[in-house]
């Protein structure tokens, strides 16, 4: 009760000292959940290469999907103060912003197709590597001012 009471005091402009400006690297959780997403998205994208179906979706709903997840990691960016973390969350965008470019101009040549499809999928594999990688190492300790 205390703690509701001493939060209830403060003003809007006081920082809060509980949040820290990790969003990945002091939990378990979340770099696992990322790794393994981008794992699974790899995967896809292995399966469309080795299958020769390099064509991307062209319709409205794609691009909206790609665009939302364009937005959501830039704001996620803006979210975080972590070097580490905003390099994960660069790797991510430059995926997306791939599938949306990608989806935006459909008619291109088989090869670009191809292309964009192996450079996604390096993108995953390097975005679940370095996911991994937060699992292993610690929270970066403050800087003393």
């Amino acid at each position: 009760m205390e703690a509701l009471a001493d939060n209830f005091g403060r003003t809007r402009n006081e920082p809060d000292s509980s949040r820290t400006p990790h969003l990945l690297c002091g939990s378990r959780f979340w770099p696992i959940s990322a790794s393994l997403g981008c794992l699974y998205l790899a995967w896809l994208s292995w399966e469309r290469i080795h299958g020769q179906q390099y064509a991307w979706p062209d319709d409205l709903w794609a691009m909206l999907a790609y665009g939302v997840w364009v937005v959501f990691l830039l704001v996620l960016m803006a979210e975080t103060h972590c070097f580490r973390e905003r390099l994960l969350f660069s790797i991510l965008l430059a995926n997306f912003a791939l599938g949306l470019l990608m989806a935006a101009t459909p008619h291109l040549h088989p090869m670009t197709a191809r292309t964009a499809r192996e450079m996604s999928l390096a993108l995953w594999l390097l975005g679940a590597c370095y996911s991994a990688s937060f699992v292993f190492r610690n929270v970066p300790a403050a800087r003393a001012s």
